[in-house]
Order: structure tokens, then C-alpha cells, then sequence
């Protein structure tokens, strides 16, 4: 049985060589989810946008965020987390292959979509309710890799189903980071650009040896 040390020390063998390419992955998802804030964000057009918001400004902003990253950016950032996958896999794919899901933008948009309005409704009628959806939904992308012809729907199913009695286990992992993210606090940040290549690899990881071999 695979534990959480083992898991995260797998991952940080997965990443052995590849730091330089995760850490540019990251680096350029955050650069264009920040260049597509600053161009929507009509607070920025105008004088004193520092200036104090009203709730509705603040509702709005996290809206619009929202949908930046988890809808129109899906495509990207399913895209690092088949890099990460590949890693764990022992493949060594190009940094190109980040851009393959692009070549299906519209099916991945509405993976993103359909997974922001299924986990908003469940967070909207109970926190707890949103957080047992938001682990039996974690797999839906590795599953999306596995099984190209799937459905955004199926794939959805496919992780609930497999994540039946495994989400107390990612909780647990998930939260053995939590030293490192207080350590990027530390860094002002900067410490995410290496961070987030380990989280998610580590996730990979668990697909990987856990629910992929259960299957």
C-alpha cells in the first residue's frame, strides 16, 4: 500500500530533470491568467482603481476570475496536468504538449464549465457537500487522458464511482502540504512556481498507483 511519503517521494523522482519545464508550465499559466485579468477587469480603465470595491465589484471579480481559470484556461491547465501525468507515467514529453488539448478547446471549456457549476451548487447548498464533490470529481482529467472518448459527463461519473471510499486518503494528502504552502506565504509567493509542480505531480501520483490500479 502506497502511503503519502511514498507517493510524494515518487512524485519528486518523477520530477527528477523535468524542474525546469514544470516550473515554466506554471509560470506560464499564471502569466496568462494574470494578462487576461488585467485585460477584463474594467477597474483598471479607470482613475483610482486601487480605490475601496462595493460587494457587488467583489462578486463580480470572483465571477469573472472564476471563469477565466476553470473555463477558458481548462484547455491550458488540463494540458499541465497530463505534463505532470507523463512525468509520473516515465514519459519525458516535450513542453509543447501542454498546448494538445487546445486542438479540442471546446469539449475541455465545457469540462471546465460543467465542473464550476456542478461544485458551486453543491458549496452554494452546504460547504461540507462541496468539499465531498470537489474529491469525487478530483480524477475527472486523468480519466479525460485515459479515455479520450469519454464524455465530459462520463468522465465525471467514472471519478466519482473510483473515488468511493479513496477521499479521506487525498484529503490526507492534499493536506500533508500544508507546511509547504505556508513556506510560499514565507516566499511571497514565489515559492508556488515550485510548489505546485510537486502538489500536482503528487496527484498524478495518486491516480497513478492508487485509483488507476484499483480499476
Amino acid at each position: 500500500m502506497d502511503t503519502n511519503q511514498t507517493l510524494k517521494r515518487q512524485a519528486l523522482d518523477s520530477l527528477s530533470g523535468k524542474w525546469g519545464k514544470s516550473v515554466l508550465a506554471v509560470f506560464l499559466f499564471s502569466v496568462v491568467s494574470f494578462a487576461l485579468v488585467l485585460l477584463t477587469d474594467p477597474l483598471l480603465h479607470i482613475p483610482g482603481f486601487f480605490e475601496e470595491t462595493t460587494l457587488r465589484d467583489d462578486i463580480i471579480s470572483d465571477i469573472r476570475d472564476t471563469i477565466i481559470n476553470y473555463v477558458i484556461l481548462m484547455p491550458l491547465f488540463i494540458g499541465t496536468t497530463w505534463l505532470f501525468q507523463s512525468f509520473v507515467q516515465g514519459d519525458r514529453p516535450s513542453f509543447g504538449s501542454i498546448f494538445s488539448p487546445f486542438k479540442r478547446f471546446w469539449r475541455y471549456m465545457l469540462t471546465g464549465l460543467i465542473l464550476t457549476v456542478l461544485l458551486t451548487f453543491w458549496t452554494l447548498l452546504l460547504i461540507v457537500p462541496g468539499i465531498i464533490k470537489y474529491y469525487s470529481y478530483s480524477q475527472t482529467l486523468f480519466i479525460l487522458r485515459e479515455n479520450p472518448d469519454y464524455t465530459p459527463l462520463q468522465a465525471i461519473r467514472e471519478s466519482k464511482a473510483k473515488m468511493h471510499g479513496n477521499r479521506s486518503e487525498l484529503f490526507f494528502l492534499q493536506l500533508s502540504f500544508i507546511g509547504w504552502a505556508l513556506l510560499v506565504i514565507l516566499t511571497l509567493g514565489i515559492g508556488l512556481f515550485w510548489l505546485e509542480p510537486y502538489f500536482r505531480t503528487t496527484m498524478a501520483s495518486f491516480y497513478e498507483r492508487k485509483i488507476k490500479q484499483e480499476s
